[in-house]
């Protein structure tokens, strides 16, 4: 009886043929230890690269910030959690994070029991040695780099690097054997790569919120002198005044030194000058810098001050283009819930954009008044009497850049607003005027 070839024999299965590479051709799967290292090398090019990407940016927005991304308290707190798992382990004795400070020494971060810090101090070699691992390593095994069979030979039995932002690992982890010198039991080594997986994850990602923080605040500080960079030559003319007054006075005092009412005058004069120029300094510095006394998380925002002071910064802009501007405050509105030094910063882009569009002759107004839309909510008016802007293009006009004038490239200004405006849980609007210029309509939570 014929058998068909199609068929499998009841003998057993069938034995696939042993397919032999010849020198021509090439094998269809990658050797793994080749494969693994590209991995690795492309890996580590890509973390030096963007280290090196952040190092610049770090250089011109965070030029006084430490170069180094140090772990807070959140972090270690995670590193305890991690190791106090690794310490329950039959085999594991201790188990230590070390980590890198501000300055870029290592120190140790966390330990279990906490006297196994001190059983092998936190050197840079030895750091470094640990940040070029891959992944966990055995250190009682052989042929591993010096540092690293010094370590093991100081009873470290095993270790695995947290991978950080940048080229150097956020954390290392070191434990150590229940029996000196005796390997980790398998199951004790997948757990501590486990736990050095899920610290990467975690890790990073609150480095990575904290230094988006600190760029945020940069450029939010970059915008608040740029547009007191704008107005520094115009405010040179305001104060050039007052020194005017004083000069003159120092000039006629030597003929009218006899003279009693000059001195009674024009001291007055003279007094209520140097204090206007007094007051612009300290509301030009203001803006400058966060208020030293005021914390810049407080949310404690005077409405009327803010107004007051950023007022004071553009008003001689305003009156040298003929633009007037106009109050309009509700009395005894309460603090609001955002710091100071924000409100004014909002107020200042708002006020700077109002008077770049009003046309000679025209009126900017300020407003301020309970909302009527929302409870506990103040609403912060400035209308100009510009061309307005368009109905269809409002929705772009809080992007950044972004701009409706051809002779003016577009700028970071009202995108802050945007933002500022955000973060304190409020909202900002745009809008026709009464006289067919813009509406800027800004609400925000008072403080609580």
């Amino acid at each position: 009886m014929g058998v068909d070839a199609n068929t499998t024999s009841r003998a057993g299965p069938r034995v696939p043929e042993k397919r032999v590479a010849t020198p021509d051709q090439k094998s269809d799967t990658p050797e793994p230890s080749i494969r693994g290292d590209l991995r690795h090398d492309t890996r580590r090019a890509t973390k030096r690269r963007r280290a090196a990407e952040d190092a610049l940016l770090d250089a011109v927005l965070l030029p006084n910030e430490p170069r180094n991304e140090s772990i807070g308290r959140d972090g270690q707190i995670l590193l305890m959690k991690a190791i106090a798992r690794l310490e329950r382990q039959e085999d594991i004795e201790a188990a230590v994070a070390w980590s890198l400070d501000a300055d870029g020494e290592p120190h140790v971060i966390a330990a279990l029991p906490a006297e196994s810090a001190t059983r092998v101090p936190p050197e840079r070699r030895f750091y470094d040695a640990l940040g070029e691992l891959v992944h966990v390593q055995r250190l009682t095994d052989r042929d591993l780099a010096p540092d690293l069979t010094a370590l093991g030979a100081l009873s470290v039995s095993a270790a695995a690097p947290v991978p950080g932002l940048g080229a150097a690992p956020s954390a290392v982890i070191l434990t150590y054997s229940a029996q000196a010198g005796r390997p980790l039991r398998p199951r004790s080594l997948a757990i501590l790569g486990e736990v050095a997986n899920k610290l990467e994850k975690t890790l990073t990602t609150s480095l990575a919120l904290e230094r988006m923080t600190r760029l945020d605040d940069a450029i939010r500080r970059i915008d608040r002198l740029a547009a007191l960079g704008d107005l520094v030559s115009e405010i040179v003319h305001e104060i050039r005044n007052p020194l005017v007054s004083v000069k003159t006075f120092l000039q006629l005092l030597p003929e009218r030194i006899s003279d009693p009412g000059f001195h009674t005058d024009f001291r007055a004069v003279v007094e209520g000058e140097v204090n206007r120029l007094e007051r612009m300094l300290d509301d030009l510095l203001r803006h400058a810098r966060p208020s030293p006394e005021q914390s810049p998380l407080t949310p404690d925002g005077q409405i009327a001050a803010a107004i007051e002071t950023t007022l004071q910064l553009v008003t001689y802009r305003c009156r040298e283009r003929g633009v007037e501007v106009e109050t309009d405050l509700q009395d005894e509105l309460p603090s609001l819930g955002l710091p100071e030094d924000a409100l004014r910063q909002l107020l200042l882009n708002l006020l700077l954009n109002a008077s770049e569009v009003t046309p000679t002759g025209g009126r900017i107004l300020v407003s301020a008044d309970w909302c009527k839309r929302a409870a506990n909510h103040v609403e912060i008016c400035v209308e100009d009497e510009g061309p307005g802007i368009a109905p269809g293009l409002r929705a772009n006009i809080f992007e950044p850049f972004w701009t409706t004038r051809s002779d003016s490239a577009g700028g970071l200004g009202l995108s802050i607003c945007k933002k500022i405006v955000d973060e304190a849980a409020g909202k900002i609007e745009i809008e026709s005027g009464k006289n067919g210029g813009a509406c800027f309509r800004v609400s925000l939570p008072i403080s609580r």
